[in-house]
This record gives structure tokens, sequence and C-alpha cells, in this order.
């Protein structure tokens, strides 16, 4: 694709119309696929109401009573846990058609003291490992096809799974780690999936069986790409471990333990986790392997326990072929990654999110990547209407090719804070920029066909970023710099970086993995730099016009008044903060801007039935009880959602908590019955 590059320097009005994208359709695909189709089932039939106090309010195990009643709950109904903290020892399991859903994530609160694999597993963590079930595909095989023809259909059923794959297509799949050659991370013989083949199979996606007729069958969505006879395409035959089954409305709080995830999906299809607080992680907060259509939406993640390179990244991560599932209006901060796409993970969108604050504590002040791609061969994903520091396709662990960036804001540094390890409140009055490796993308030499279009790189922080916090020395911003030139670390910024070798390679261009290639084969197209003020257009594209979305046909009810489209070359200002930023800085879940609200309600000084006072306090709180509340379970969280203390209060002795350990600033004060809910906000002033 010819890169001359051509800059506009005036933003125009949107146009309300129906607008065809100006990405080629063959590094593209038909992405209102992803998700639960018809949205996430809204259950209302309650099997049954589970009480705190029958396991005394955190202090008894409550793990076996809560699977009890997930194993016998019927089809298309609830268990419901009522407000108030609820202790895991072990790991839940949800069966298919079951919702676990709480009074929400400020009222219940699931607090994990197991090490198991996942404190909440979605079904029976099915993966198709077995080599004995993977056939050849002999027909049918071209892209967009909905049909294909296998030597065998020999248990194959409607409602089953295949996932479809092929040999590595060297002149744009690899398992080279970091680029290859001289700055070489070795080979990621996993990347397959640890079926036995050795990293050879990294590309593909995951289809569900619509019909059987023989030896041909039906297959949704259509194939992404054309699987070459020549690569001996095969289909891997599987069953989901779980189905429609879901987790909303509660809070899962982590304290160490050894937990690896919070939330697993392995095998699940239309699974999901809505309105969800992940407290902090163990390990990585939720693992997605050999998944379809499932969703994550409405949800806080936020800090973790290792922020280190590893077998976690404390993220959200979609791996070994998941396909078709979408990540939509989530917060998250203060990890050591935010998404991170792995092991040929295919068609997901990840949409209208927030990210911020992510550090590795080894490098307080290096600009840690939001959203990732890091192992063969993640392929056709979109990124859309993000607001976060860094998109970073790394190399780490091989290739990745034909994902799409559309109508982002990768603003290139975020604020770092304390604590770098364990449970605290984050000090954020004391933070300090990420200044090293400042680059708001960053497509590294093995990500290849690379779309680009309609996002706003850099911003107005980037551009004060000074030379480790001096307050004095500015860093200069690069609009892009393109491999083999001298790349800075520490000593200035870049709206793009392109072509660099990212495993353990420098940046003066001397790995041999170093290439253009990830330039040549990008389409940059409406997008605006912070760095020249300009925005460039591909010029041999004459089509300026950009569609609102490129999975959404509607403005999201979410959005509420909120401009739309948010960001863009035909956006005024051409960034906005997306609704899951606006009500993170409100210290609110992600649904705030909507009429009734999921989350926290955030009232000022009095609820029916109980005032809290004073307000300001300085080392006590009193509550003042109305009617005929007797007790109640008391927390206190920060501003950022995390739970900062927890007790069960009997009003009839003892109405007081001791706040004398607090930090000086606002605070939320909750208290919970089984019929009673009250929600204040509180000054610390010393």
């Amino acid at each position: 694709m010819k890169k001359a590059i051509v800059l506009l320097i005036v933003a125009t009005n949107y146009v309300s119309a129906q607008i065809t994208s100006p990405i080629d359709t063959n590094r593209s695909i038909d992405w209102t696929h992803a998700g639960i189709p018809g949205g996430i089932p809204n259950r209302t039939l309650v099997y049954t109401t589970i009480s705190p106090g029958t396991y005394g309010n955190g202090a008894k195990d409550a793990t076996i009573g809560i699977q009890t009643a997930l194993n016998n709950c019927p089809e298309n109904q609830v268990v419901y846990l009522s407000a108030g903290m609820y202790r895991i020892n072990g790991s839940l399991q949800i069966p298919s058609n079951v919702t676990l859903r709480g009074a929400g994530p400020q009222k219940t609160v699931l607090k994990g003291y197991g090490s198991e694999q996942a404190m909440i597993t979605f079904g029976t963590a099915v993966t198709p490992l077995e080599m004995n079930n993977s056939v050849p595909v002999t027909s049918g095989t071209n892209r967009g096809s909905k049909t294909i023809s296998l030597s065998s259909a020999s248990g194959i059923v409607v409602g089953s799974y295949l996932m479809i794959t092929e040999l590595n297509d060297t002149s744009f799949v690899s398992i080279d780690g970091g680029g290859g050659g001289t700055c070489d991370q070795g080979n990621c013989t996993w990347c397959d999936g640890g079926q036995g083949w050795n990293g050879t199979r990294t590309l593909g996606q995951i289809v569900e069986v619509t019909s059987v007729n023989g030896n041909s069958i039906g297959v949704s969505p259509s194939l992404y790409l054309t699987y070459k006879r020549t690569l001996s395409p095969l289909a891997t035959a599987f069953t989901a471990g779980s189905k429609y089954a879901g987790v909303e409305d509660l809070q899962v709080y982590a304290d160490s333990t050894g937990y690896g995830m919070n939330f697993f999906m392995s095998g699940c299809a239309y699974c999901w986790i809505k309105n969800v607080e992940s407290n902090y992680a163990d390990g990585d907060h939720v693992d997605a392997y050999y998944s379809y259509r499932c969703e994550i939406r409405d949800s806080y993640f936020h800090d973790a326990f290792l922020h280190t390179p590893g077998i976690y990244d404390s993220d959200i991560l979609l791996a070994e072929k998941t396909s078709c599932c979408l990540l939509e209006n989530n917060q998250f901060w203060r990890l050591h990654t935010s998404v991170m796409l792995n092991w040929g993970s295919a068609g997901n969108v990840i949409a209208y999110n927030y990210s911020s604050g992510n550090f590795d504590i080894n490098s307080p002040n290096v600009t840690m990547m939001d959203f990732s791609m890091h192992g063969a061969h993640p392929m056709f994903n979109l990124y859309e209407g993000n607001v976060a520091t860094s998109f970073h396709p790394d190399d780490i662990w091989g290739s990745s090719s034909d994902n799409t960036a559309f109508r982002n804001w990768f603003k290139g540094t975020t604020k770092i804070c304390n604590p770098m390890s364990g449970r605290g409140l984050a000090d954020t009055a004391n933070s300090w920029w990420a200044c090293q490796a400042n680059r708001a993308v960053c497509i590294d030499a093995w990500s290849r066909k690379y779309n680009l279009v309609g996002n706003v790189v850099g911003s107005t922080d980037l551009l004060k970023v000074t030379y480790y916090n001096n307050g004095t020395r500015i860093l200069p911003m690069t609009p892009m710099i393109i491999a083999r030139s001298t790349r800075a670390y520490d000593d200035g910024t870049y709206g793009y970086s392109f072509g660099y070798a990212g495993g353990g390679g420098g940046d003066d261009g001397s790995c041999s993995g170093d290439t253009t290639i990830p330039f040549t084969t990008a389409f940059i197209h409406g997008n605006y730099n912070y760095a020249n003020s300009s925005i460039t257009w591909d010029p041999s594209v004459s089509n300026h016009s950009l569609p609102v979305s490129l999975y959404l046909s509607t403005k999201p009810s979410w959005f509420a008044s909120t401009v739309w489209p948010l960001i863009g070359p035909d956006v005024k200002g051409y960034a906005n903060k997306n609704p899951a930023e606006v009500c993170f800085e409100k210290g609110l879940m992600p649904t705030c801007l909507q009429s009734n609200p999921t989350g926290i309600q955030n009232n000022q000084t009095k609820d029916k039935g109980i005032n809290v006072y004073p307000n300001p306090a300085r080392d006590k709180i009193y509550f003042e009880v109305k009617g005929d509340l007797l007790k109640a379970n008391v927390s206190v969280y920060s501003i950022d959602g995390k739970l900062i203390s927890f007790q069960t209060l009997n009003f009839q002795t003892d109405n007081t908590i001791d706040v004398s350990g607090l930090s000086p600033g606002m605070y939320f004060v909750q208290a919970v019955t089984e019929n009673f809910y009250s929600n204040q906000r509180i000054i610390i002033a010393r």
C-alpha cells in the first residue's frame, strides 16, 4: 500500500448517515457477530436466595452452600446472593443456563481464600485437546465460507464447536520470539494450545456447527480467511463445557492466597461477566480459552499482586482461538496489562473501555501497554472507542495480523502511583507520569497488515512529560518512527513506532528482526497526531468519511448524552472521554450515565434509616439509626472502589467505627441488611 502521507488540520462535522468503511474488505470481517446474540439474557426467576448470615457474614466458608445451589438451579434461573460478605475457600463452578447474581458490586462481596486455578469457573473447563478429534477439512475453505466439508463428521452434531486451524503460513505467521534473528527470545511452541502440534498451528478460529449433512458442515461465523489446502487445514471438534452461564452484580475480592485467576472461561459459549468489580487478582483477572461469543461488560477490574511479566499479566486474557467475544464498557486500573490477546484469538471486539495506571514493579517509570497481542497468532480483532495509554501488538512470542484499531484515543502516558506491591490504598496524590518507552501506538516487527483508522494518538499530557519527571526538561514528541532508526527510550516520546523487534532488543535498530514491513503493510487513515497537530490520510484512498462504528448500528443506551461518535477526525476537538472514563472519574461503575445505573449510588450525607456523622470526620464516625434497624454489615470503600474495612455492627451496643488509620480523602460508607441499603460519602480531614 502506498505510504506517502497527506496532512489535514481541519475537523469536519459528523453527518449522520450510513458510511462505507474505507478498510479493505479482505482485511476486516463482520464484527456484529461478537458477543451474545440479542444481548445478555435478563433472567428474572430466582431459584433461591442465599443470606450471608448463614455463613457468619464472611466468617465461615460458603463455597459448598453456594455450589450446591448452583448445581440444583433449574435452567434459566438465578442463584441470588444477598448483600454481605461471603468467604470462598475453594472454587465456584457456574453450570450452563444458570446466573449467579449479587445485590451489586459494592454490596455482595466474594472474598477468596483458596489457591485453585480460579475463584469462579464457568462450567467444566473443556478444552479440545484430543488430537484424535482433528480431521482434515477437504473443501469449503475459502474466506467467507459458511459450509465446509470434512473427511469425517463422526460425532459432530449441531450446537457443537470446531476449532479450525492450518499449518503456519511462514509468509506472515511466526512463533519466533522478539522478531527472530539476533534478538530472538526463542520459539513459542505452546502458541497453538498444547495439542501436541508444537506451535505449528497458531492461526485459526472457533465456529459453531449450524448443520450437519453427511460430511458437509454448516458453520457460524463464516471463515475469516482462506485456509490453504497446501497447509493441511484441520477441524477439531468439541462440546462446550458451559453455555449461557453468567455472573453479575457482585464483587470478587482476592487477597494473594494463590488463585490463578478470578474468573476462568474455557470451552465456554455465550457466557458472561456483567457489572462485576474484580478487586485485585492473585494472577489474572479473567482468562478465556477456547471460548465463543462470550461477553465481559460494564465491569471494573483493578489492582493486582503481580506486576511483572511471567505466567500472568494481571489482565483479561483471550487465548487459544477464543472467537467472537465482546469486551465492552469496562474500566481497567493499575494492572500490568489490561487486555491481552494470545494464541490464535480471532474476531473479538474490545470496545469503549477505559484503561489507565498500569505499571511494572521493576520499571516504575515505563509506559506499560493497555492492549496487547503477545503470542502467535491473533487476527481480525477490533479495538473501537477505547481510551487508554498504549496500543501495542508486540512480537515477544510471535506474530499477529489483520487487526483493526478504530476511533480510539491512545494517550501515550499515564499516572502511576504507590503501592507498587501488596494491597493498599492508592496514593494518587503523589503519583508520577510514565516517562520511559512512551509510544502511543507501537506495532512490533511481526505485526502485519494493521488497520489504524480514525484514532487519536498522543495527548496534552504526553506533550508535557519531562525527563524522569524532573519538571523542567520536556521530552520531545516525534509523530512517527520506523525501524531501523534509533528510537529513544527515555529521551523522547512517539505517536507511532513501527517494526522494532520487541523481545529483548534495543532501540538502536541493530536487531536483525527489525523491519519496515509493519509500516508498509499498515493502513493509516484519518488519525490525528498530537505531535504535529495533523491528520494523516492514506493518499491511495479518496474516501475521507468514516462510519460511526464498525460493529454497532445505533448509539448505545449507556452513552446517555455523551457525544457519538466520541473520537475521530470528524469530531470537534478530535477526542472525548468515553462513558467508562467519565464514570471512573466519578468513582462509579461504567454504567453510571444510564437512567437506572448499576453500581455505587453516590448519595451525599443522609439515607433513610441511617445518618453517618460527623462529616467531615477525623478519627471516628458514628451511626444515627432510625426505625427498627438493629445491626448491619458496614463496609468502607475508597473513592476508587477498594474495600478498606468490613465489620458487622450491632447498633444496640456499638454505633462507632474507628477511621483514625485512614488517610485524608473521600470514602464511601455502606451499611447493608437483608432489606436495607445505605451508601454515604464521607470526608476524612485532619
